[in-house]
């Protein structure tokens, strides 16, 4: 299947709708066949809904992600497992989780920080004429996938129907936007606060508040360092 093909096919798909979160008892728990770094034994997983065609994922990616990476999970301190969801524009999801899943074993975390760090290249080509395909032969260069395998990813069925049912299942989850976090089993995402007039952090659905404070969402590294702090002391109690 050619790229310009998988789009026209990725247009057509009928996603399900996001809907009221549900109870998703096991949301917080590793599955098989996600996707993970880290210890297993960590005192903290961080399980993140994202997308990479989402913006507010790839500002999260690139402003916070080697923090985390660096600090926490390279550490023992943090389990990090990332699930796949269509958000932004389907198609370069598609292809973008397509590629990843088709990198050998050890570099599907490496293709996705490709695919965040050369998002808005992506987004810019996939408006030209010619559209996204050179830069998505790059990418899977960078992570080794030659152009001929790169083409038999796009037309593997099973690749493209797991990448839709992880999609499927994060609605399940209950999960309504992207980013989102799972943290030890606590849904953490931003929503609107009159009082701060911005973004903070949520738990469940209530403002975050640690040591008597909200945390501002979208600041910088520190701010989700100081999340994972906040759990990895909750997991002593």
């Amino acid at each position: 299947m050619t790229l310009k093909a998988l789009f026209a096919a990725a247009c057509l798909l009928v996603l399900p709708a996001s809907a009221s979160a549900q109870d998703a008892t096991d949301r917080g728990m590793e599955r098989p066949g996600d996707f993970a770094l880290g210890s297993e034994d960590a005192p903290v997983t961080v399980i993140e809904y994202a997308s990479v065609a989402c913006p507010h994922c790839a500002f999260w990616h690139n402003s916070t992600w080697h923090v985390v990476k660096e600090d926490f999970v390279d550490t023992g301190r943090v389990r990090f497992v990332m699930r796949e969801m269509i958000t932004g524009s389907a198609p370069l999801a598609l292809v973008g989780f397509m590629t990843a899943r088709c990198a050998p074993d050890d570099r599907y975390f490496d293709a996705i920080d490709l695919l965040f760090t050369q998002q808005s290249a992506i987004f810019e080509a996939a408006q030209s004429e010619s559209g996204a395909r050179d830069e998505y032969v790059r990418i899977a260069g960078a992570v080794g996938i030659s152009e001929e395998e790169f083409e038999a990813c796009l037309s593997n069925e099973m690749v493209r129907g797991a990448v839709i049912t992880a999609h499927e299942q994060a609605i399940e989850d209950g999960i309504q936007a992207t980013p989102s976090f799972v943290i030890n089993n606590i849904l953490v995402t931003t929503g609107h606060s009159e009082a701060t007039e911005g973004h903070i952090y949520m738990a469940n659905g209530e403002p975050l508040y640690i040591d008597g404070d909200v945390i501002v969402a979208g600041q910088d590294a520190d701010s989700f360092a100081r999340i994972i702090e906040h759990f990895e002391a909750q997991s002593r109690e």
